[in-house]
């Protein structure tokens, strides 16, 4: 692939898009933008497949309902591959909160270092989670 700088155009649109209106984008975002300098052909039509998935599924977007309580219920979802990249053998995280039933933070993010078990690579995306629900309820 010869254009590497629209690659990091289409990527930053993409990053943006995900990070603020579509967490069902965010894992794909997030290995395309892996290859930011070094794209290749197969890293375009992977590219193409996620534009055409988005311009299929553009009517889809987040809705935040008004509730009729007082109180306000926090529900989390997280996992963790194990040791999937190949080049390093470090594993993604990925975790989504649910503020009274929608989606009001997502995360995907590469960790910082190899994970010897799939127990020790869940056991790291907890502990994001848990720094972000900190974060969270401060």
């Amino acid at each position: 692939f010869e254009d590497q700088t629209l690659y990091r155009s289409i990527i930053g649109s993409l990053l943006y898009i995900s990070s603020w209106t579509r967490p069902d984008i965010s894992l794909s975002v997030n290995l395309l933008s892996r290859h930011v300098g070094k794209a290749k052909e197969f890293h375009w039509n992977c590219i193409k497949k996620l534009l055409g998935y988005l311009q299929h599924t553009k009517h889809l977007g987040l809705l935040l309902e008004p509730t009729h309580t007082d109180t306000a219920e926090l529900c989390c979802y997280a996992d963790a591959d194990w040791g999937t990249d190949k080049g390093t053998r470090k594993s993604t995280s990925g975790y989504i909160m649910f503020l009274n039933g929608s989606p009001v933070f997502w995360k995907v993010r590469k960790q910082n270092f190899v994970s010897c078990s799939s127990t020790e690579a869940e056991y790291a995306c907890v502990s994001d989670v848990t720094n972000s629900l900190i974060w969270f309820d401060a």
